[in-house]
């Protein structure tokens, strides 16, 4: 299959479609289709992989996936901003108080972090309430420990020590599905390609100044709707990973390799480059784009995502190499995935 462009085909006329289908409304309409269907897909697929690797790692795989534990859920503010977090302490607090080993810090706004610990069993009455107690001493400002109780295949995918035994096979499994899918779409539709195609070494360059120009582009972006009162947050499951070391280390390849790898194959190699080919490039960028920012699963940051999107379409057009958005896709994942590895959890 030919995921770049071949010269030897015709190119499109510049802002014209290539083809003339039936129905533009199918064309469009038909990403969001295979896009559907590979979702479903490797959702029904890592719900098997989860199970597979539950069988393997686990004493008793069915309670695992299938019972239920507590989650302890706090929000922490200082009542004094000047006085370092007292971080640490909280955090072995919540151990000794229910001798957890589980227990995360997740960074929340400029002055706040969110604590979440997972617990085994159903602890005394009375421990939320001495913990509250203890969270007032340690100088956080009308805490209220909240506890809830959610089922098994939640928690394995939520807590960084069991994220990094059963998320690299859930998606190693979405990413062939997704690699999969834009294969056989445009062996399928065979849509045309963008004409010349630049040196593997000019689409490493471009896609480097793809991924500079993301990163500083969504940042602006990102801070201008905290003005708004508006925080874009990683997913949920991104958050806990980041405020643990050794899980984000493990799960690092898949976050900045492989997902990439997939998500540009599908996202550009197939639908921006069929888009392109069968309903003109305003339909193609818009498509893409917003499918790609659909994918994160973050309304707040639907405009972050979106804008991401188009400079990856943008350069992805600007060579005619799909190395390109996939080198600029890799190093800005790269950038925001070292981020708190650099800063440390909480930073």
């Amino acid at each position: 299959m030919d995921w770049n462009s071949d010269p030897n085909r015709p190119v499109d006329p510049p802002g014209q479609p290539a083809e003339k289908p039936r129905s533009r409304f199918l064309v469009l309409v038909e990403p969001l289709l295979v896009l559907l269907l590979a979702l479903a897909a490797s959702l029904l697929l890592g719900a098997l992989s989860f199970m597979a690797t539950a069988a393997l790692v686990e004493d008793d795989p069915i309670g695992v996936l299938s019972g239920t534990q507590r989650k302890l859920d706090i929000a922490l503010t200082q009542k004094d901003p000047e006085t370092p977090a007292a971080l640490d302490e909280t955090k072995d607090t919540i151990r000794s108080l229910f001798d957890t080993d589980e227990t995360i810090v997740v960074r929340e706004g400029d002055s706040g972090w969110r604590l979440m610990a997972w617990i085994d069993g159903a602890p005394p009455d009375d421990r939320l309430a001495a913990l509250a107690v203890e969270l007032d001493e340690l100088g956080w400002d009308g805490a209220v420990p909240m506890m809830t109780i959610q089922p098994g295949l939640l928690g394995v995918a939520e807590i960084p020590r069991k994220m990094r035994v059963y998320v690299p096979p859930a998606l190693t499994l979405q990413a062939m599905l997704f690699v999969l899918a834009a294969w056989f779409m445009v062996r399928w539709r065979k849509p045309r390609g963008f004409g010349r195609v630049v040196r593997p070494a000019q689409a490493i360059a471009w896609g480097v100044v793809a991924a500079v120009a993301a990163f500083v582009i969504s940042t602006l972006i990102g801070g201008l709707l905290h003005l708004t009162g508006m925080e874009v947050k990683e997913q949920a499951w991104i958050q806990a990973l980041m405020a643990d070391r050794s899980a984000l280390l493990a799960v690092m390849p898949w976050l900045v390799l492989v997902g990439p790898v997939s998500e540009e194959a599908f996202f550009r190699g197939y639908v921006f480059r069929r888009l392109w080919s069968s309903a003109g490039p305003y339909a193609a960028y818009a498509v893409s784009a917003l499918l790609f920012a659909v994918i994160h699963w973050h309304p707040v940051g639907l405009p972050v995502y979106a804008v991401i999107g188009l400079i990856f379409c943008w350069v992805y057009r600007r060579t005619g190499s799909l190395w390109a958005p996939v080198v600029g896709h890799v190093v800005y994942n790269g950038i925001v995935v070292s981020t708190p590895l650099l800063l440390g959890p909480g930073g």
